[in-house]
């Protein structure tokens, strides 16, 4: 199978290396599956991360938790190498070759309800409603551990309501003093560096720093007579000084990619290109003895500039255009406060948040002149008081109420929202095992891209409405943890666009079910096996022009982490089946990570190794025939990285 697709690049990435990754992964996952010294011991084994976890709120949410150990031992390079086996959902890219995990229809961006934060600072594109369009797929070594929260999270998490939280957290120099430098090639003629260096001051300051440069690179494909791509140029700078309890973090992104198809699905492009930067100033402190009292501050700008080249030229039907460029600037200010306080058995959280966005997205031109139309509207005013309280009613049962009311006013005459989101949790808990209930009511108003746009805009758009019951079963015996997830969420005025691309709400409903289970086995000191298997059917009335809309998606996973001696072994299977507009796949990753000291580290790891997983289809020419590309979510590659600290 692995001669089907031939990998290009750096000489690691023949048949043969790749053969003898999977027999040596594949031997050793079945000796060890089949040990019989199961170790208790690591009940006892924690990592410095692990037991910073261990005081994570039930009430917050379904959490999935990836800690420094698993990073390491997974070889985990991007964002994308944690989020491509969650359950429910799962890691697409849209037709422009960016993140968009909620993504049914390749032309519109979906994802705008999933937030990514960095410690405590969300990661925003004012014009996106989200960072997960420039976060999804960022580069990992500068993170000690990752939180996932699915199922409408804890609204003290940020300003406005998630479907899926991700919630990133850095290293810094309490646990990681000194410097370290790394460098991987791949397949592709893909490559990496970074470095990063920590320490203290005598003064008491403690600092993080990092730089980054990725060349990701993947595999060219041909249409038309004419190339598409989706390399990706990254580079990324991060730094933190922190002082007892103030701490100021910057960070800066610049990416260059090529947008694969473009916006446009009438044609195939001659050349796209994306160009993107991001810049991030934050500042947080925690007041009084208790540290109750928590300020956070944000100021982030964002520059995005595209470009598509079509020749021959569009037809008059499609705009009569030869080249389209457009360009975005925004800003965002960002205010949270928050207070928490106990009053005999109650545990109140309490909090101010406000946020102000402006953004330009005026300069759109065809063949050199400008555009007529102007956007709708260019400020947007968002504020939000929370209440939180989670009351103790016994030893193992705890009653969690949270009410949000938001504000949001646009300049321009543009319509206003004010909206009221509710939450309702039970948890039941013993040492063995654990039951999670919520009732969630939320409102997600329609984004600067949906609304402000030129042209395309719809400044009438009302905030979808979601409504959801969830439970969660837990049992945990000693060194297994089995769960249970069942879910029902339905969705009212989906945003979709209709036949000239104007984004509408729409009159039908969409209803989700799901299921999934899963089986988490530790047996001896840091071997793991785990297991799940989840399923979900949507039905959407009135989908398009009326028409009924009814899918089921099959997702398995299995991944093992051994040690064996010097040598830590990944191994990794996904198979997805069912999913609108993808083939089903598996795909098998794998992963040797030898340490020739405790300072130096050699990885090799090979990502769909038998170029079998998932895929996605996309249009990239209407007339007079509809014409789809079907392309892997992952391209296979093999990469081999080394690690030095000093």
């Amino acid at each position: 199978m692995l001669g089907n697709s031939h990998i290009k690049g750096v000489c690691m990435g023949n048949k043969t290396v790749k053969n003898i990754l999977v027999i040596i992964c594949l031997t050793h996952m079945i000796s060890t599956l089949f040990a019989l010294d199961l170790d208790t011991l690591l009940q006892e084994y924690q990592s410095e991360s692990d037991l910073s976890l261990k005081t994570r709120k039930e009430n917050a949410g379904h959490v999935i938790i990836f800690t420094r150990d698993d990073l390491e031992r997974m070889q985990v390079e991007s964002l994308k190498d944690v989020l491509k086996a969650l359950p429910f959902f799962r890691y697409m890219e849209n037709r422009t070759a960016r993140p968009d995990m909620l993504n049914a229809d390749p032309v519109l961006y979906q994802s705008k309800s999933i937030r990514v934060y960095i410690n405590d600072n969300e990661m925003l594109i004012p014009t996106m409603g989200s960072g997960f369009i420039l976060f999804g797929n960022i580069d990992m070594d500068f993170i000690d551990h990752v939180e996932i929260y699915e199922g409408f999270p804890t609204f003290e998490f940020g300003i406005e309501p998630s479907t899926v939280a991700i919630r990133l957290y850095t290293k810094d120099a309490r646990h990681d003093s000194g410097s370290r430098i790394k460098a991987l090639v791949a397949s592709h003629a893909t490559n990496k560096a970074n470095v990063y260096t920590a320490g203290t001051t005598e003064s008491g300051f403690s600092y993080y720093l990092y730089a980054n440069h990725t060349q990701n690179n993947q595999k060219t494909y041909s249409l038309e007579s004419k190339d598409v791509k989706r390399n990706i140029q990254t580079k990324h700078f991060y730094a933190s000084i922190k002082k007892e309890n103030y701490k100021i973090e910057l960070q800066a992104l610049e990416q260059k990619k090529d947008a694969f198809l473009g916006h446009l699905p009438y044609a195939v492009p001659q050349s796209t290109q994306i160009k993107e930067k991001f810049l991030n100033l934050a500042f947080s402190n925690l007041f009084l003895e208790d540290k109750s009292l928590q300020l956070n501050f944000s100021y982030i700008h964002t520059r995005e500039h595209y470009n598509a080249l079509y020749n021959p030229r569009l037809s008059p039907l499609f705009g009569g255009f030869e080249k389209e460029e457009n360009s975005a600037n925004a800003d965002a200010l960002t205010l949270v406060l928050q207070k928490k306080f106990s009053l005999k058995n109650h545990t109140i959280s309490v909090g101010f948040q406000g946020r102000y966005k402006s953004f330009d997205m005026n300069d759109i031109q065809y063949d050199g002149a400008s555009a007529p139309y102007k956007q709708m509207y260019d400020k947007e005013y968002a504020y939000s008081i929370f209440a939180q309280d989670s009351i103790l009613l016994s030893e193992k049962n705890l009653f969690g109420i949270s009410l949000m009311q938001q504000y949001y006013n646009r300049n321009r005459n543009v319509r206003s929202d004010s909206l009221t989101q509710a939450r309702l949790a039970y948890i039941y808990s013993t040492n063995k095992f654990t039951s999670k209930t919520f009732l969630i009511r939320q409102n997600f108003v329609p984004e600067a891209y949906q609304m402000a746009i030129p042209r395309t805009g719809n400044p009438h758009l009302k905030s979808e409405i979601y409504k959801s019951v969830i439970e969660e079963l837990h049992y945990r015996k000693q060194n297994i943890l089995s769960k249970l997830i069942l879910g029902y969420v339905t969705t009212q005025r989906v945003q979709l666009p209709n036949a000239q691309g104007i984004v509408q709400n729409s009159t039908g409903k969409l209803k989700n079910r799901y299921i999934a289970l899963e089986f988490d086995y530790n047996f001896r000191l840091k071997d793991k096996l785990l297991l799940k298997a989840d399923y979900t059917k949507s039905d959407f009335s009135q989908f398009v022009a009326g028409k009924n809309f009814s899918n089921e998606y099959f997702s398995y996973l299995i991944r093992m982490l051994n040690s064996f001696g010097k040598f830590d072994i990944f191994n990794e299977l996904v198979i997805n089946q069912g999913y609108q507009n993808v083939k089903v796949g598996y795909d098998y990753s794998a992963g040797v990570r030898y340490g020739v000291n405790k300072d130096f580290h050699i990885n090799l790891k090979g990502e769909n190794i038998f170029n079998r997983g998932l895929t996605r289809k996309y249009y990239y020419n209407l007339v007079p025939v509809a014409k789809q590309i079907e392309v892997p979510v992952e391209e296979q590659k093999v990469m081999l990285s080394l690690e030095y600290l000093f």
